[in-house]
């Protein structure tokens, strides 16, 4: 991810930079109510961020819980 493509809510954000240390790609989407995704590429399978998420906790984990499962298929 680029310096621009940081999500606003901080809680996010690390769940995000804590996806890509596991080896997952963030892509960031910015044409949308999407911020972007979280993709496994080995699998070809991907989990949505939300700009702005109705529950940053929610969505933090959401992502914690992808990259946990996923983080074997790198």
């Amino acid at each position: 991810m680029g310096i621009g493509d940081r999500h606003q809510k901080k809680d996010v954000e690390a769940a995000l930079k804590r996806a890509e240390a596991r080896g997952l790609k963030v892509k960031h989407d910015k044409n949308r109510h999407h911020w972007g995704y979280v993709i496994c590429c080995p699998c070809n399978d991907s989990v949505t961020v939300y700009c702005p998420p109705r529950d940053v906790g929610t969505a933090a984990r959401r992502i914690d819980e992808f990259s946990h499962k996923h983080h074997g298929c790198t």
